[in-house]
């Protein structure tokens, strides 16, 4: 690989698509800043403490199958990496394939701290116009590379789109009663032909759901979604308890917390079919490959290794 030393990248989104390209170039002696609006690290690798428990809201597991990523991952989380032995099974009991469903044990987004260990990243940060960055307009950085989903990229760089993404709404459900209902005998249902598109139980990731009790995490069908998406995010769990209640064969009268959120741009339906763009501007979204972890480390992995960089 060519050295970047000298060059200077600033990196938006502290996703691991940007921490993927920000330990590459890093690697190749280039100089990162990796700026995110959030409080932490992680993107749709969410976790969040709730009533007690350590809950993935955001992706429920990832697949470790490409070479770099498994190297990486292992190196930098190792016995943390735990994996799901639960199976998914379908609407109708069938056995879904697993190919290995894994999870950080301190919560998914901890994967990407673990990896951004030793990276420059700001917090809290906001960045109104990517432009204003590059040096040509009197900013401190040679390159400005964008995660964030493309109508918020596009809007960074001054650009028009029309790209849609899929929302998803999100619901968490806690029950009282360990293992409750039929929790224990797998870890998740995927439906694609109704509202509940999937469902798991929190319980099979050890160390996450307090003593006594049963979470379930609902994530509905792209129809729902849109439908339901401009309603107030409280509103979510009375629309689907009773599917979820159905399903997991739940007790109703043991509920006993419940909690809604909007991923309004939760994945994309097919990659973005990228045009060339303003020079010293790049994007490395999820919208070129797809909207799954893995995917999203190797976006960015792959662009920090490209060599042809000029400043």
């Amino acid at each position: 690989m060519n050295s970047l030393q000298g060059t200077r990248f600033a990196v938006i989104g502290a996703g691991l698509a940007g921490i993927a390209a920000a330990r590459e170039i890093t690697a190749r002696s280039g100089s990162v800043t990796i700026f995110e609006k959030s409080r932490g690290l992680g993107g749709r690798c969410a976790s969040k403490r709730w009533e007690g428990h350590l809950i993935d809201h955001g992706a429920q597991y990832f697949t470790i199958r490409d070479d770099a990523f498994r190297s990486a991952v292992h190196a930098a989380s190792g016995d943390r990496l735990r994996q799901l032995t639960a199976p998914v099974v379908t609407e109708r009991g069938e056995i879904l394939q697993d190919d290995g469903r894994w999870f950080h044990q301190e919560g998914n987004s901890r994967l990407v701290r673990d990896l951004a260990q030793g990276l420059d990243v700001r917090l809290e940060t906001t960045i109104d116009d990517a432009r204003t960055l590059l040096s040509s307009a009197g900013g401190d950085f040679d390159h400005v590379v964008s995660t964030a989903p493309w109508p918020q990229t596009a809007r960074l760089f001054g650009l028009e789109s029309t790209f849609d993404y899929v929302p998803c709404l999100a619901v968490l459900l806690a029950y009282q009663g360990d293992w409750a209902g039929r929790s224990r005998e797998r870890y998740a249902v995927s439906d694609t032909t109704s509202p509940l598109a999937w469902s798991a139980c929190e319980n099979h990731k050890p160390g996450r759901v307090g003593p006594g009790f049963t979470v379930i995490v609902a994530h509905l069908s792209e129809a729902f979604s849109r439908e339901h998406l401009e309603r107030p995010a409280e509103e979510y769990p009375a629309l689907i308890r009773s599917m979820v209640e159905n399903r997991w064969e739940l007790p109703a009268g043991t509920l006993i917390a419940s909690l809604g959120h909007r991923w309004r741009l939760a994945r994309v339906a097919h990659p973005l079919p990228l045009s060339e763009l303003p020079t010293g501007l790049h994007f490395i979204g999820d919208a070129l490959r797809a909207s799954r972890v893995e995917d999203a480390w190797r976006v960015g992995y792959e662009f920090g290794r490209e060599t042809g960089f000029a400043r």
